[in-house]
């Protein structure tokens, strides 16, 4: 698991600038400065976490903390259908209370995708909603002048290739059930996922401001 999360720390980068990417890793102290001042000034902004857990209205953590399984958790993909999604009035009103930037979760630990990813059937195009609430999303909020960003969770508790670790909803007690629970799954396979979906939040939406990645973390099972 740490093998790809040093692919894509630090956690959250602020890419509006006029460096470019390549650039970040190498940057001077000035360098940083220049590129986080527009974070800086702006202050004030929205942070929108949503998916499908939010039906389930107990904690975006609930299929860890009830150890959902997934056939059981596939229930709130079935229904999602949020039918008073409203960005342009979220934007307006966004920009109407002296927001700058907002950033919304893209893809949450659950695995479910809120935009057209063509890399999974887990998405938010093949639920009820049945369109890119994403593509919906910065539109509207471009509109108005704000800032856009994305959330994304390294984190994949649906993806079948996925490490069973200690956040996990299967995780277990010994170091001899993880071995068996994930005997037979590829961690390479879904690093490749993973880049491949970043890759595709990163160019399908136009330039984005905010990149935040979650999360790494140390340890056995870790």
């Amino acid at each position: 698991m740490k093998t790809f999360i040093k692919l894509l720390l630090p956690a959250m980068l602020i890419v509006n600038s006029s460096f470019g990417q390549e650039k970040i890793w190498d940057e001077s102290p000035e360098q940083q400065k220049e590129r986080m001042s527009w974070y800086t000034d702006a202050r004030f902004g929205m942070f929108i976490h949503w998916g499908t857990y939010a039906q389930a209205a107990r904690h975006e953590w609930v299929k860890k903390r009830e150890r959902i399984p997934d056939d059981e958790y596939q229930k709130y993909f079935e229904v999602f259908n949020p039918d008073l999604f409203n960005p342009i009035e979220w934007a307006k009103k966004a920009k109407a209370a002296g927001m700058k930037y907002a950033v919304i979760t893209s893809k949450h630990h659950e695995g479910f995708c809120m935009f057209d990813s063509r890399h999974t059937d887990y998405k938010v195009t093949n639920t009820p909603y049945g369109k890119d609430i994403i593509k919906e999303w910065v539109e509207a909020f471009r509109a108005e002048g704000l800032g856009v960003g994305f959330y994304y969770s390294l984190i994949d508790w649906h993806h079948p290739e996925y490490t069973i670790d200690r956040v996990h909803p299967q995780s277990a007690s010994t170091q001899e059930e993880y071995d068996e629970l994930n005997k037979g799954r590829d961690m390479g396979v879904y690093r490749e996922y993973l880049k491949n979906q970043v890759r595709e939040i990163l160019t399908n939406y136009g330039r984005l401001d905010i990149l935040w990645l979650d999360y790494s973390f140390p340890g056995e099972f870790g």
